[in-house]
């Protein structure tokens, strides 16, 4: 049993299905989505001192960011957050995030923190640079933060490693994080993608009913797959809306699957 991944194209039929059909706006699933990831980074942090640095993109994704950052720094926690595109290239939603992270008093920087020599261990970046949205392009800010992210002993990607193909699995970024949160349902990419190349998976539930998965996407729920692990899903999240998850194959090595453990 187990459960497929989800391509770019259907993960968008999923935010417009939330925003049209269930009235869900992006900003209160941004909301959800980094409250976890603030969640996520304080447990990864066990409770030792670190500066908790995020890396934002100019869209939803960096919008994310700047949600945990202003949620970590309402836990007192010591956070700053860089845009490498600036701040004026944010789009509506994020650049409202990124008013209310001002009045936390979130220390803001434009472009891409200085590089160092070696690699900060009390530093836990979030990328959060770029999300499912991702295709395949090389411009400067990008391979820069790219390098930047791949320099990082402690990095956590938000929805997919940066540069990460969420459909073909296709790796540019060819970042290691010690950890990726996905957002509501495993993508088709993360399945495909190298060993390491995501630490551990987690998955975080924002709000998605299941029947969007069930009815609406049109996923082909052949065997191996099982329709009643979304199920499983669902009780899972009413005991934590953050869960880790299991990527393993069936015994078609080109078959692969996932549930939370």
């Amino acid at each position: 049993m187990g459960l497929p991944g989800i391509t770019r194209n259907q993960m968008r039929e999923v935010d417009r299905l939330m925003m049209e059909e269930y009235h869900i706006p992006v900003e209160l699933m941004m909301e959800h989505a980094g409250l976890n990831l603030a969640r996520l980074a304080m447990r990864l942090s066990n409770g030792n001192s670190r500066i908790f640095q995020v890396i934002a993109g100019s869209g939803n994704n960096g919008g994310g960011g700047l949600v945990a950052a202003r949620r970590l720094a309402f836990w007192n926690l010591k956070t700053e957050v860089y845009f490498p595109k600036g701040i004026k290239a944010l789009y509506e939603i994020p650049m409202k995030q990124s008013l209310r992270l001002r009045k936390a008093g979130v220390p803001i920087f434009d472009g891409t923190p200085p590089s160092s020599p070696n690699k900060i261990s009390k530093q836990l970046v979030l990328d959060c640079y770029i999300g499912y949205g991702f295709k395949s392009r090389l411009d400067e800010v990008t391979n820069r933060v790219f390098t930047y992210l791949r320099n990082q002993a402690e990095v956590i990607s938000l929805d997919a490693p940066s540069g990460l193909d969420v459909t073909s699995g296709r790796d540019s970024g060819k970042i290691r994080p010690r950890a990726t949160m996905t957002i509501a349902f495993v993508k088709q990419g993360l399945l495909k993608s190298q060993k390491g190349s995501l630490g551990d998976l987690f998955l975080v539930d924002i709000g998605v009913p299941s029947d969007i998965y069930r009815h609406k996407l049109g996923i082909k729920w052949t065997s191996p797959f099982d329709i009643n692990e979304l199920n499983r899903l669902t009780e899972a999240f009413r005991k934590d809306t953050l869960q880790k998850v299991l990527i393993y194959r069936k015994d078609d090595p080109s078959l692969l699957c996932w549930n939370v453990q």
